[in-house]
């Protein structure tokens, strides 16, 4: 392989007329003894000669003025936050706050605050009576409402970010 390239880099030096006088009498007794590079040079001949009756066209002047009017005319699909309804993304996010805000009110409610110097939350917490098999275990249960206060963490994180670039926006 590294023969055959070197070959035809050798071969085009000699069409092109840059190879040094040594390297043309090279290549001269290859081509007169060799049937590969014969058929090698006559291949790159014709090649070249069918380059240099092939005139390239020239683009007009206007060129890069007309694609540019062709792609202002085609209509460029919307971004994707069109696609997506923003309420039905705050009204998610708010069902989620709403049910952390449910959970943390009803914990603050259940700490002792009649001690003085220390804050107890009572050991035995009301069990529900309802059958949460559904859930897998309390493990899974544990697990499902972690990822929830990520999320809702990552979204209010989101919003502030938002509300944050806008007012950087609203300054400049």
């Amino acid at each position: 392989m590294e023969n055959l390239k070197n070959m035809e880099e050798r071969l085009w030096d000699f069409i092109d007329g840059t190879s040094s006088p040594a390297e043309k009498e090279s290549i001269n007794r290859l081509l007169e003894t060799n049937p590969v590079w014969q058929n090698a040079y006559a291949a790159m001949l014709d090649m070249n000669t069918l380059f240099r009756k092939t005139s390239l066209e020239e683009p007009s002047m206007r060129f890069s003025k007309n694609v540019m009017e062709e792609i202002v005319k085609i209509q460029i699909a919307p971004s994707t936050k069109s696609y997506v309804n923003k309420k039905i993304i705050y009204s998610i996010g708010g069902f989620f706050l709403l049910l952390i805000g449910g959970l943390l009110a009803y914990l603050f409610t259940q700490i002792d605050y009649s001690q003085q110097g220390s804050i107890t939350i009572p050991s035995s917490l009301p069990k529900f009576n309802t059958d949460l098999s559904f859930f897998g275990n309390a493990t899974m249960l544990n697990i499902f409402l972690i990822i929830d206060t990520v999320l809702a963490l990552f979204l209010i994180d989101k919003y502030l970010q938002h509300k944050k670039d806008r007012l950087k926006a609203k300054e400049v």
